[in-house]
């Protein structure tokens, strides 16, 4: 979608402009019409009434569960991403526990997984491709446990412990790319536009004799309309666009952890 090469700041005017315009070309399209055929007397307003009252219920319950849906989309993204960072710091300090030179392998994997995750995976999810510049790092990081050779008790239940978080971050990371192509489904944006259009089409049947004060409402109401569209759309690819799911956990990491671990 052309939205997601925009940052917020200008694609967001950009988007209110489009759709306040269709809006308000529509109304003057069909306003001399609705002068001309609309019948004397109050039967017109009152039949239309009836027609925008029961389409606006309709409309703004399906944008709101579409919303809804999308920012549900948006966070289940973000928790995983969440979920991943947390299995790399855990399984950071778990590697403190094992033997050298293990540990310093697994660690040094550990670092390097998480920079190519914000340098390679990040931009190629934002372009909606799947990442793979990370595979070799959790190739290591395997490598490192398996290397481990236990000398007591204690380092087999260290190993064993190394393994799970190791298998849980495998988990955790497979979840974050499988999401990368997360949206809503085709169908349900031939809704919302057939749906803004239909408003627009409405709005423009309503009599009004002072055209200002019909741009006007018009305008309003198409401008909350846009606004709800522009967060849906942004809330949609949770790895694209002016509104998505960063790498900060990952980069906090970096910056905090990983940094301060003596």
């Amino acid at each position: 979608m052309w939205l997601y090469d925009f940052p917020m700041a200008v694609g967001l005017p950009l988007f209110i402009i489009f759709v306040v315009g269709i809006s308000c070309g529509i109304l003057l399209v069909l306003r001399k019409w609705v002068f001309r055929v609309a019948p004397q007397g109050e039967e017109w307003d009152r039949v239309l009434s009836y027609a925008v009252g029961a389409y606006g219920v309709f409309y703004g319950v399906t944008l709101a569960l579409i919303a809804a849906a999308a920012y549900g989309n948006f966070t289940e993204v973000d928790g995983i991403v969440l979920e991943e960072s947390s299995s790399l710091a855990s399984l950071y300090r778990t590697a403190t526990l094992l033997p050298e030179p293990q540990q310093d392998e697994l660690q040094n994997q550990i670092v390097q997984y998480t920079r190519a995750v914000i340098d390679d995976d990040w931009p190629e999810q934002r372009q909606l491709r799947l990442p793979s510049e990370s595979d070799a790092n959790i190739t290591g990081m395997q490598k490192a446990i398996d290397a481990v050779q236990p000398t007591s008790a204690v380092e087999v239940v260290y190993v064993q412990e190394a393994l799970e978080q190791f298998r849980q971050l495998v988990h955790d990371r497979r979840d974050r790319i499988a999401l990368t192509h997360l949206a809503l489904p085709g169908v349900l944006w031939i809704v919302l536009a057939v749906g803004a259009l239909l408003n627009a089409v409405l709005l423009g049947l309503i009599e009004v004799r002072n055209l200002r004060i019909h741009l006007l409402m018009s305008g309003m109401l198409a401008l909350f309309v846009a606004l709800l569209l522009y967060a849906i759309a942004g809330f949609d690819h949770a790895y694209a666009g002016p509104i998505a799911v960063s790498p900060e956990y990952f980069q906090d990491l970096l910056d905090g952890l990983f940094v301060n671990e003596p």
